[in-house]
């Protein structure tokens, strides 16, 4: 699959490009099967919120599962990444997401970049792969297109954030299959899931095939994942590089 130059345009002016069926029925179904029984075995992250529960998640995923690794490193999803940065890229991680159903809360708008210890320059960003339909109502996410410009503040709560109060908007409903691309740098955020169907997808974030390790962005700081506890033996300005982090080509 190869975009169209007026979607890599588009994806470098506002952040962020939905790109539909980047994954057959077929491979759906054999990545869902997959995601379920990890969901269900696999110790999760949470992301706990002052009104409730936002989501958990399986970190490490791709180390954790080769279906999953397949996906993270899927030829279509890496190759439309490649093409929307121009430059090689490398795998940073992959997070299986549950959203769960008729409980979690909305998601707060905040920017990836906050919480990755990429000195990102010039490009970080992430795959959202739904693996079920994402609806409004079942906690797709909305973005606030062109945001990446800004000079935001390195915080995850931009509620409040002057810029952004009365900054347009846009939803981005997902089938089983599609997939949206970001940039670490922009606002985004998701809905509560409302459904009696718990929202599954995989995020991968790849960034900068020359990336190099900045500590002023500490990944998930007091998390117990492997891939923290590697940053943690990190300095700064150290490769991110090798197996860990493998080129996408």
């Amino acid at each position: 699959m190869y975009l169209k130059d007026s979607e890599v345009t588009r994806f470098r002016a506002e952040g962020f490009l939905k790109v539909p069926q980047v994954l057959s029925t077929a491979e759906v179904a054999g990545f869902l099967e997959e995601a379920k029984k990890l969901l269900h075995h696999k110790t999760t992250l949470h992301w706990p919120v002052e009104e409730g529960m936002v989501m958990d998640w399986v970190a490490d995923v791709e180390l954790e599962s080769a279906t999953m690794r397949r996906l993270a490193l899927h030829p279509v999803v890496t190759g439309i990444a490649e093409q929307l940065a121009g430059r090689p890229l490398r795998l940073f991680k992959s997070e299986l997401l549950r959203k769960e159903s008729a409980g979690s809360t909305a998601t707060p708008l905040h920017i990836d970049e906050s919480a990755l210890p990429i000195n990102s320059a010039p490009v970080t960003l992430t795959a959202w792969v739904a693996l079920v339909d994402v609806p409004a109502e079942r906690g797709c996410m909305t973005f606030w297109p062109g945001s990446h410009g800004l000079e935001l503040a390195e915080t995850e709560d931009l509620t409040s954030h002057p810029e952004l109060r009365f900054w347009p908007r846009l939803t981005v409903p997902l089938r089983a299959g599609d997939c949206t691309f970001h940039h670490a740098r922009t606002a985004h955020s998701a809905h509560a899931n409302e459904t009696d169907v718990t929202r599954i997808s995989l995020a991968t974030v790849y960034m900068d095939a020359e990336a190099r390790f900045d500590p002023r962005r500490l990944y998930a700081e007091g998390m117990t994942d492997g891939l923290s506890r590697l940053l943690a033996t990190m300095k700064a300005g150290d490769e991110l590089s090798g197996e860990r982090f493998p080129k996408l080509r």
